[in-house]
């Protein structure tokens, strides 16, 4: 997760203070509790503490916007006028969450003895709909998290959900995406407006030739290949059917691709190769997919065949979960209710309960040589994303959650895992294709389901959730 700066502050009406001694004081410790739900390391806070004055307000949006915040989170810790809100963000283009946050899960009814200790305990609620009011009129993007502090571990996941979404907007928006050969031919719903892409991620293609990778790997230093040819043993079953010889030049490909990375400031590959060409240009093309493998292992994202959507899917899905692997539709087995998810190529070594297969194989569909590389994910909760296109010109996310299940995979030297979704075979595969998701998709750990909504929030995109673990089986 790219670390993000929240600005972050609290609300509540000054009147209050002078009529209800310590009352200050009460939503000072509340706001306080507050911030320990935000991740120092993956977030930086620019807080404000409690703003109770349009002009305190004022000064806090100056301060948000030098101090370029990514996102504003707003702590109701009473009732607070709107226009403590309005003029911090009139000037930002960044989501506002509002924490509608009580201290307490409810009021101790007995107990409350003054309207002092009813607004100081149990009304954040009263002022959010007001200033969800202005926040639409002013056309802000914004939501809501309601909870309390009572161990509502909600509220701190929605927290960091939030976080992560505008991470991933960070991410593209600050790197660029290597496109390296074309899509492949005749694949014509993997075929993008360069402009839109930019436009709508801030993410710029890159076009990538052959000979710079080359390059960069003959010149690479002997401690980034050695870096490389260490991973490789960690993540392959060596069993001697890759000479030393093409071991060394898969880790210089690798070195090759991580140098190209930085000189382009890349978050992503996508490549494609299919045609005849000498033996150094083979050579390279054989060693891209274990190369590949490498950079995937270590954070790199990439989608084969040139897919830039499926690519920029995997940079979102890495961001939420961690490891990922590229996915299409493998089979269906109707026995066992599962549909088999996989593809040939690279895969990120870490989502491997052991090491991958590494030969050199005939690559179906594709001309030359090359290397498949299978690898074994474990079982468990998965989400399943896809990114394509609306015949609008729009972008639209579509996700699934599943679980991968034990049982008979295909050892072809593909990646492939049993998923069984919530809703049934059948009504997966119809809602799936029913979204126009195109050809590939990308698979991680974990059920991300919630956290694709603020994402799609932020990125300006839609979603369709075609099967939640929520939903039963029909």
């Amino acid at each position: 997760m790219k670390r993000i700066t929240a600005g972050w502050m609290a609300v509540g009406l000054k009147p209050y203070w002078s009529q209800f001694e310590g009352m200050r004081e009460r939503c000072e410790h509340h706001h306080k509790i507050l911030t320990e739900a935000f991740d120092g390391e993956k977030v930086e806070l620019l807080d404000a503490g409690i703003v109770d004055s349009e002009e305190l307000a004022r000064e806090t949006g100056e301060k948000f916007a030098a101090g370029k915040v990514d996102i504003v989170f707003v702590q109701m810790l009473t009732y607070a006028s709107s226009i403590y809100i309005a003029p911090v963000v009139q000037n930002l283009s960044v989501p506002v969450i509002l924490l509608n946050v009580q201290y307490k899960k409810a009021l101790d009814y007995e107990n409350v003895k003054s309207i002092g200790d009813w607004l100081g305990e149990g009304i954040t609620c009263a002022g959010v709909p007001e200033a969800t009011a202005v926040l639409h009129q002013m056309g802000k993007q914004f939501a809501v998290i309601t909870g309390h502090m009572e161990a509502d571990s909600g509220v701190g996941q929605e927290i960091a959900q939030w976080c992560k979404a505008v991470s991933v907007k960070k991410v593209l928006a600050s790197g660029n995406l290597g496109l390296l050969g074309r899509p492949y031919e005749g694949m014509i719903d993997l075929c993008v407006n360069e402009n839109r892409i930019f436009h709508q991620f801030g993410t710029y293609v890159q076009h990538l030739d052959w000979r710079e990778i080359m390059a960069w790997g003959q010149e690479a230093l002997e401690a980034a290949v050695l870096k490389q040819r260490q991973l490789t043993e960690r993540i392959f079953e060596l069993d001697g059917s890759a000479s030393k010889e093409d071991l060394e030049y898969i880790a210089r490909t690798a070195a090759g691709l991580e140098k190209m990375a930085e000189k382009y400031r890349l978050h992503s590959y996508a490549l494609h190769y299919e045609f005849d060409a000498p033996e150094d240009q083979l050579n390279l093309v054989a060693a891209l997919n274990p190369a590949m493998t490498l950079l995937m292992t270590e954070g790199m994202s990439s989608a084969p065949e040139g897919d830039i959507r499926a690519a920029i899917a995997m940079v979102i899905l890495k961001a939420l979960a961690g490891p990922a692997m590229t996915a299409e539709l493998y089979s269906m087995d109707f026995c066992e209710d599962v549909c088999l998810v996989g593809h040939s190529g690279a895969c990120d070594g870490n989502l491997s309960k052991e090491k991958a297969v590494l030969k050199m194989s005939v690559l179906h569909g594709k001309a030359g040589k090359g290397y498949v590389t299978q690898f074994f994910p474990e079982p468990g909760p998965v989400t399943m994303l896809a990114l394509t296109e609306t015949k609008e010109g729009g972008f639209k996310l579509v996700a699934a959650e599943g679980m991968g299940v034990p049982g008979p995979v295909l050892k072809l030297g593909d990646t492939n895992l049993r998923v069984k979704f919530p809703i049934g075979l059948e009504a997966f595969m119809e809602r799936w294709c029913m979204e126009g998701p195109t050809h590939h998709g990308v698979l991680a750990r974990g059920h991300h389901a919630g956290a694709l909504c603020k994402v799609a929030k932020v990125l300006g995109t839609e979603l369709a959730v075609v099967s939640s673990m929520e939903e039963k089986s029909v």
